[in-house]
């Protein structure tokens, strides 16, 4: 997370909404729209009450686009727009004024990393991009609000939240080792270096019909270790496989914000999983039928 000294920063960048807003009411209130004096006074939203809220799921270094649109019929003239996109400590990312990008307002947290798309915003488009997102950022709110000011006596409503998403950052899981020991029946799976933390699965496939079976999460056994400073998460998870006639194990690690897995399959030579015996235990039978044989 980043120092209260930056959180602090981010809550002035936003003040100019704020003397906007009161500059507009002023104007409403004095009635001055009605003679003339104050233009652009009315303020037509032209969305609905609901804001729209998503979850925007990327990786780590690959730019993601921050949807949102207004609901129009008509073109929108852009001296006429007004928008500003903020994270949820009231930095600024992208500001938008009288067909003007307005960079002096935007925090430095994000200065270069924004692209808006002004061909687009005629037809209501206000999305942004968002480049070379970064561990950091997840789990961060970015929330737009916009408002469209014509001539006219209709009044002033001030700027409305138009959509809310919420930004989940990942790191993939490139590679699993799996290790498997058919003399204890135990399986061992790894990978590194992936974000968040990935959700295990163990799967066993039946010798008979490839069917499988899905192993209890209760008799699994997973430890996640995750680095202080990159913040990824290095995961080791073990088994013991149960008896039973298995022509291979599975583990399977998903990743939730990318909704993708990764796996390994071990094919096991015997086709049966049962525990051996300790090797003093073979010894002991095995001394047992020799006794057994000498004395008949």
């Amino acid at each position: 997370m980043l120092s209260n000294e930056e959180t602090g920063s981010c809550v002035c960048t936003s003040c100019f909404c704020i003397i906007l807003s009161g500059w507009l009411l002023m104007c409403f209130k004095s009635k001055l729209s009605l003679s003339g004096m104050c233009v652009l006074v009315y303020l037509l939203l032209l969305v609905p009450d609901a804001t729209v809220a998503l979850d925007v799921n990327t990786t780590v270094g690959e730019s993601t686009v921050l949807p949102c649109t207004l609901i129009t019929t008509d073109p929108v003239h852009l001296e006429n727009l007004r928008f500003y996109w903020q994270d949820e400590r009231h930095c600024v990312l992208y500001s938008f004024n009288k067909g003007n990008e307005m960079s002096s307002h935007v925090n430095e947290l994000y200065r270069g990393r924004i692209t808006a798309f002004p061909q687009h915003m005629i037809r209501g488009n206000i999305s942004v991009q968002l480049g070379k997102p970064e561990l950091q950022d997840d789990g961060r709110v970015f929330q737009v609000f916009a408002a469209v000011f014509d001539k006219g006596p209709r009044g002033y409503v001030e700027h409305k939240q138009i959509c809310c998403h919420t930004l989940h950052v990942a790191v993939p899981y490139t590679s699993v080792d799996l290790a498997v020991n058919e003399e204890t029946m135990t399986a061992v799976c790894n990978t590194h270096r992936g974000f968040p933390k990935p959700l295990v699965e163990w799967r066993l496939q039946y010798l008979s019909n490839n069917s499988q079976h899905f192993v209890d999460p209760r008799d699994v056994y997973t430890r996640a270790v995750q680095d202080r400073e990159n913040h990824l998460y290095n995961i080791s998870s073990r088994i013991d496989i149960p008896g039973g006639l298995y022509r291979s194990v599975i583990c399977l690690f998903h990743n939730p914000t990318l909704n993708v897995a990764v796996n390994a399959t071990h094919a096991l030579n015997k086709g049966e999983a049962k525990r051996s015996l300790p090797g003093w235990a073979v010894g002991l039978m095995a001394t047992v039928v020799l006794l057994f044989s000498a004395t008949h």
